[in-house]
This record gives C-alpha cells, sequence and structure tokens, in this order.
C-alpha cells in the first residue's frame, strides 16, 4: 500500500475528534480525511470517499456505529470498520461483529496501542481490546460445549467447502493468526487472508469471528 493510509473518524463529540486527530496527525503511517458527528455522515462519507478505515464510535445521533458499520460493509467490504467506544457490552460488541466490524476497541486504549491495533487491520487482523475479546472468547466457548448443529442448510454449506477450507476454518476457530495460519499450510500470510475472504464470501459470513463460530457449531472444529 503506497503513501499514508487513510481515516474516516466518526463520534459525536468535537472535542474528541479533535483530539484523535491531533494525535494521528502526529503519525507518518496514518492520515485523518474526513470527520463526521453522526452514523449518516459516517455512511456518506465512506461512500463518496472510500478510506481505508473507518474508526466509529457506538453511540450516535441520527444513526448509532453499530447501524453504520453494517451499511459501509454492505456498500465497501474493503473498508476496515473499528469501533472506539467507551462501552464493552456483550450485545453491542457482537452487534458490531455481526454488522462486520474488523475490530471493537476501547477508548481508554493508549496511543501506541491504537497504531499498533491499526496496523494489524491492514494486515487483515481483527482487532479486539482485552475486555472485548472476553465477550467474544465466552460466546465462542459456550459454541464449543454445545454439540454441533448440522441441520441441513448448514450440512449444504459444509458441502460446498473443500479440505482446505475446512483447515483454515478449524484454524480459525482454534484462534491462530494469519501468520500461524500460513505456517501450518504453507501459504504465505495475504494467501490465508485472500483464502479466508473467498470462504467467507461462500458461507455469506461477515469476518473471522463468525467463521470461528461456523467452524464450532458445524462440527468442523471438533
Amino acid at each position: 500500500m503506497g503513501g499514508k493510509t487513510t481515516l474516516l473518524l466518526a463520534d459525536d463529540h468535537a472535542l474528541y475528534r479533535e483530539g484523535v486527530r491531533e494525535l494521528i496527525g502526529k503519525w507518518d503511517d496514518f492520515e485523518v480525511i474526513g470527520e463526521a458527528e453522526n452514523g449518516l455522515e459516517a455512511v456518506e462519507f465512506c461512500r463518496e470517499n472510500n478510506p481505508d478505515i473507518a474508526l466509529l464510535d457506538v453511540k450516535m445521533p441520527l444513526m448509532d456505529g453499530v447501524t453504520a458499520c453494517g451499511a459501509i460493509h454492505r456498500e465497501n467490504p474493503d473498508i476496515a470498520v473499528v469501533m472506539l467506544s467507551l462501552y464493552c457490552d456483550s450485545d453491542r460488541v457482537l452487534n458490531a461483529i455481526s454488522n462486520g466490524a474488523q475490530g471493537y476497541l476501547l477508548k481508554s486504549i493508549y496511543a501506541h496501542e491504537l497504531r499498533d491495533k491499526l496496523h494489524s487491520v491492514l494486515k487483515g487482523g481483527a482487532v479486539l481490546s482485552d475486555e472485548a475479546a472476553d465477550v467474544c472468547f465466552e460466546v465462542i466457548r459456550a459454541q464449543r460445549f454445545t454439540p454441533p448443529m448440522r441441520d441441513a442448510g448448514m450440512q449444504v454449506m459444509l458441502d460446498m467447502l473443500t479440505d482446505h477450507e475446512k483447515e483454515l476454518l478449524r484454524l480459525v476457530a482454534l484462534g491462530a493468526s494469519n501468520k500461524e495460519i500460513g505456517e501450518r499450510l504453507y501459504i504465505g500470510e495475504s494467501t490465508v487472508k485472500k483464502q479466508l475472504n473467498a470462504v467467507t464470501t461462500k458461507l455469506g459470513l461477515k469476518n473471522r469471528v463468525q467463521a470461528a463460530t461456523f467452524a464450532l457449531r458445524s462440527g468442523i472444529a471438533e
């Protein structure tokens, strides 16, 4: 990727937006190219300007961040949406992920951590604060101890997959990173990212967490 990574910053608190914009302005690899104070403005900006990453607050007027995330993801899945929030309850975290968010971070994050997380997003990784990761872990752990659900619809989805794709999903469900998956399958990280995107698209899934949940519920990751 040449040049700076472009970002949209959406938050209804002007002072917070100003602070984050000034922070990112000190970095030589990221650039805030737009701001929005509600979800509707965020969706419209992404539609017209196509930033690399959209940083969205969860609670915003007119349209909340989670709804905006879903609209942005549907219109342009190449835009990585990362939620920045004060809140980390299970409903918000899981709804954001279900709507295509690639990350969920708390506003208490340190500046250097935010920068590192954004770099991980660019490599195709899913980034979560420790608190959000705990929420997802509890859901996945519950699925792990639930008997596989192999109804007719899920069996059709399983029949669509090659053995290689099933192994890819199994490793995702076990929490392996793209690098670790590549080492296990003897392919590069970029190839892992492309193949995982292809599999999730084939199955109608939106992100890595949904892929892991599918692998657990279908029995792939038994």
